[in-house]
């Protein structure tokens, strides 16, 4: 070991790193750096509404009306694919090349918040159209409401 680095031998020379130029990092690294923080932006960025989503809550969380007005939207426009109790079994689902998730089965908050469910109502996702055309955010979240009533899961109190 020498003062201020560590010290290198091998059978040609001996090389003494310091502390300063061990911290010094190659051009390529620095440039591997700078992708990887501009890719982390740029993600960050297109995905900045789900993210504020994760924060929303459902403001008819619990009102009856709000469940009745959600089951009357499901079966009109979420039964066939989703099927009757949102066990992912609907009619629909044998021409549909990915089966819809069984939403009895979706975590309860804060583990899978409600806002992401909007979100994912509103804007789709993979093989689920995206309704926010069809629904305003009030019956998106009377959808919200009527799912998280058929939901096998129980909340830890």
């Amino acid at each position: 070991m020498e003062k201020g680095g560590v010290k290198w031998r091998s059978l040609k020379c001996t090389h003494v790193v310091t502390r300063r130029q061990a911290m010094k990092t190659t051009p390529i690294f620095k440039s591997s750096l700078l992708i990887f923080l501009l890719a982390m932006v740029v993600l960050s960025y297109m995905q900045m509404d789900l993210l504020v989503a994760a924060f929303q809550t459902n403001p008819y969380q619990g009102s009856a009306d709000s469940v009745a007005r959600g089951e009357t939207l499901w079966m009109q426009y979420c039964m066939a694919c989703h099927g009757r109790e949102g066990a992912g079994d609907g009619p629909a689902t044998a021409q549909l090349s990915v089966k819809p998730k069984d939403l009895t089965m979706v975590a309860l908050p804060p583990v899978f918040p409600d806002g992401i469910l909007a979100y994912r109502i509103a804007n789709g996702k993979k093989t689920m159209p995206a309704w926010k055309e069809v629904f305003p955010p009030d019956q998106v979240w009377d959808l919200v409401s009527y799912i998280r009533s058929k939901s096998k899961k129980t909340a830890k109190t």
